[in-house]
């Protein structure tokens, strides 16, 4: 489990984002259903639960993809709940997907320099190419600049797509199920990732994972949506611990 002075800093940190009775409906049941969160600033907080239970839509409400039918959302202070994807990305906030979004016809460098060139600060030629070298040595690819992304493994293509959304500077970044299709050694070397990024760069991190056991070892608090709603929120131990969850998640299952 996650422990130490990150966390405890994460605990007494405001929150970075805020949804507030949110609501975005496809009928019944609802997608999700009056959710309440703060996501504190400089935490990693986990999020899991069944197939169906709502975690892809928190992602895309929180991300400007799907705007709520019903609640708030606040980004540092700005309400978001109606900016489209763009202006949310150009504020701070980036997502990656479980199925690696890249750009096949474009080198590892050019991906990466499109996503410097769609965030909030658009730099000047010699500080585009300063910026990319810095994302590309702190993911992993900067020995592979000038590859075809075309070529690239499923473990490449997941940097790739990171090395992007870390390109438009966030301070807080979505992970959809990044763990997704990768073996045991390429999860540790993801979870590392992940936790070289967020000290580095001092990122939120909002992981949505099916990997229980890596979840928990990498998270300060976990969140376990069921049916649209929040199941629990605590820290990774307790979650793991909570007869509900292992009765309506884990199961038999134990951890995954």
């Amino acid at each position: 489990m996650r422990a130490g002075g990150g966390a405890a800093q994460a605990a007494q940190a405001p929150p970075i984002m805020s949804l507030d009775h949110v609501s975005p409906r496809f009928g019944v049941p609802k997608a999700l259903d009056d959710l309440s969160l703060d996501i504190r600033s400089g935490e990693i907080l986990g999020i899991a639960g069944p197939n169906g239970a709502g975690k892809t839509t928190l992602l895309n409400v929180c991300t400007g993809a799907m705007p709520p039918s019903a609640g708030t959302l606040t980004f540092e202070s700005h309400a978001v709940a109606d900016l489209p994807a763009h202006r949310c990305c150009r504020l701070g906030i980036a997502r990656t997907f479980q199925i690696p979004q890249i750009f096949s016809s474009m080198s590892v460098e050019e991906n990466v320099a499109t996503g410097a060139m769609f965030g909030a600060r658009a730099p000047a030629a010699e500080a585009l190419e300063a910026k990319v070298s810095d994302v590309l040595t702190i993911t992993g690819l900067i020995g592979q600049r000038r590859e075809p992304a075309s070529r690239a493994d499923l473990l490449t293509r997941k940097r790739i797509m990171l090395a992007a959304a870390l390109a438009t500077e966030p301070k807080l970044i979505f992970l959809d199920e990044p763990l997704a299709g990768l073996n045991a050694e390429e999860v540790d070397i993801f979870v590392g990732l992940f936790r070289r990024l967020h000290t580095a760069l001092d990122l939120t991190l909002v992981v949505v994972e099916h990997k229980v056991r890596a979840l928990a070892s990498l998270s300060d608090r976990i969140l376990i949506l069921n049916s649209g709603s929040l199941l629990c929120l605590d820290r990774p131990d307790s979650v793991l611990r909570d007869a509900r969850v292992i009765d309506i998640y884990l199961g038999a299952r134990n951890l995954a």
